[in-house]
């Protein structure tokens, strides 16, 4: 225990950063632990805190769960699922030739993932927000969903190499081999399908999927829950949902509500139009407010947050299924690979902010944080309700900026990685440790490749070729947004300083540049309002931990 846990007579040099959390000098996280003391933890993609545990201990570490009412931590208790590796697979599909079969997830390995029980479906996390699935045999797979809503079981180490087709096993959290067939799996509800896949597949029908338009306007798409009034259910709500607990007989007095088969729901606030098409029906357990609250009710009691109701000739029809499936940390690691866990619960606090233009959220902000998450990762199906909020680094506020030392010079500061608002985005270089290894070891490897493959992965078109601009500026975008991002890459001080020789964009003002722009696919350069120039670097947090990190200049 001495290697995580802080010297007592140490305790003043720990910063308080939450209830019973502290901060080290060196940045690592700690929590007062009720008879222990302050033991070293690591904050896990779901939103819950784990004890470090070395790894030549052999096992991993607990979980906590705060003492409610204090600022003191105490262990979980909750028992692993047991695995045997030797059972027989004689089921499994056989693996098409040419074709390398993924192998199962070390069992060691398996105690770090979140539990199966967090989600409806069964879906398991590691930190980097990688989905894994229990079969039914005891192994553990990471799995991938491809377009048609299927998962497969795939390699971490091999893109393209995907094993047996899986589908959860009925009335289980596990899964087993999916028989292929022309219709996919059948005997599968809406209910058991991911939210989103449902829903899709309800309001587009054969041939109507939703797309953009190349500059990011929409053609006949709209943000997803535009399209939830003309949805079509597929089934009866049932008489013992949850939900029809919440009615009351009697019209509520000091609460926007509506009607339902006889019952008065009362509905989350909203600026509410003289047709509403859609509502959040209020659990009476839950009333939603600021962000963290409504993530540790998504961590510790999903069942307890909002439910849609959809309007369709005047009639109100309760969507069963959950708005969210996961945590909204948990929904921003899932999405973008290698972001830190700081810069995941950054930016979910920031979208949930800014969904309402306010620090506590209502109806309208709900729907718009629901379609800003939802377009992350589904871009090519539903449009950003707002541009702002179509990528995360469009959300990065602009640095403010001092004198140099120098008249030339500017410095700008660099905001602490563990910021509760957004300031910077990080990848956490932990979840990709052989990589960087090759890029501080590698002769002629740079930061730019790195950044260009971590950019990549996320999703961004990058132009690795170009050289446009100084300070070994990179160029990349997205598909269907119309800004360009221009990265430049400066060291950071110690202090946390860093320094620039020029304003953003003043190498623009070259007509030998502008004339060469007009005619490149980076012509979206020179309009001033569709460039967003950012500032990328690393930073030592630790004697472990190194962040590749984002901010925004200009």
């Amino acid at each position: 225990m001495n290697a995580i846990t802080w010297p007592a007579d140490k305790t003043h040099l720990l910063r308080a950063i939450d209830s019973g959390l502290f901060q080290s000098p060196e940045g690592g996280t700690y929590a007062h632990v009720a008879g222990e003391g302050h033991l070293q933890v690591v904050r896990q993609p779901d939103g819950r805190y784990q004890i470090f545990w070395p790894q030549d201990l052999g096992e991993p570490g607990p979980f906590l769960k705060q003492i409610e009412g204090q600022p003191l931590w105490r262990p979980e208790t909750a028992s692993q699922p047991r695995h045997n590796v030797e059972t027989d697979r004689a089921e499994t599909v056989e693996t098409p030739p040419g074709r390398v079969s993924p192998l199962p997830l070390p069992i060691e390995q398996v105690a770090w993932l979140t539990s199966a029980e967090e989600t409806a479906e069964g879906l398991r996390y590691d930190r980097r927000g990688a989905t894994y699935v229990d079969m039914d045999d005891g192994t553990t797979f990471l799995v991938r969903r491809e377009p048609d809503g299927h998962y497969w079981q795939t390699s971490a180490h091999e893109r393209d190499s995907l094993g047996a087709p899986v589908e959860p096993a009925p009335g289980t959290k596990r899964w087993r081999v999916r028989t292929p067939g022309p219709s996919g799996p059948s005997g599968t509800s809406p209910k058991d399908q991911d939210w989103s896949a449902a829903v899709m597949g309800e309001m587009s029908g054969p041939g109507k999927r939703p797309r953009l338009t190349e500059e990011g306007g929409q053609s006949d798409t709209a943000p997803l829950t535009e399209h939830l009034p003309d949805t079509r259910t597929s089934a009866p709500a049932s008489p013992t949902a949850h939900w029809r607990n919440w009615g009351k007989t009697f019209k509520p007095e000091w609460h926007d509500s509506v009607k339902i088969e006889e019952l008065h729901y009362v509905i989350v606030p909203q600026r509410l139009s003289t047709e509403p098409p859609l509502v959040f029906l209020e659990n009476p357990l839950f009333t939603p407010g600021r962000f963290d609250a409504f993530e540790q009710m998504l961590n510790n009691n999903p069942s307890h947050q909002p439910i849609w109701a959809i309007k369709k000739d005047d009639t109100w029809t309760v969507v069963e299924l959950p708005p969210f499936q996961r945590s909204l940390t948990a929904s921003v690691a899932k999405t973008f690979r290698h972001f830190s866990d700081h810069s995941s619960s950054a930016i979910a606090r920031a979208a949930f902010n800014e969904a309402n233009h306010s620090t506590v959220i209502n109806g309208n902000g709900l729907r718009v944080l629901f379609d800003t998450l939802y377009h992350w990762g589904n871009r090519s199906s539903a449009a950003a309700p707002r541009r702002e909020l179509a990528d995360p680094l469009m959300m990065l506020p602009i640095l403010d900026v001092q004198s140099g030392n120098n008249l030339l010079s500017q410095i700008l500061l660099l905001p602490s990685p563990f910021a509760k608002s957004l300031k910077r985005i990080d990848f956490d270089t932990q979840g990709f440790h052989q990589q960087w290894r090759n890029t501080v070891q590698t002769p002629g490897s740079s930061l730019r490749g790195l950044f260009s493959e971590l950019l990549q992965l996320n999703g961004y078109d990058v132009d690795r070729t170009s050289r446009l601009f100084s300070d070994d500026a990179l160029l990349f975008q997205r598909s269907n947004l119309d800004v360009v991002f221009v990265l430049r890459f400066r060291p950071s001080a110690p202090d946390g300083t860093i320094q620039r020789l020029m304003e953003p964009g003043e190498e623009l003002n070259s007509p030998a540049l502008r004339a060469s722009l007009e005619k490149s696919r980076w012509k979206h350069l020179l309009d001033p309002d569709k460039v967003v120039y950012l500032v990328g670097g690393t930073q030592k947090i630790s004697t472990q931990q190194t962040f590749l990190f984002i901010v925004r200049e200009g």
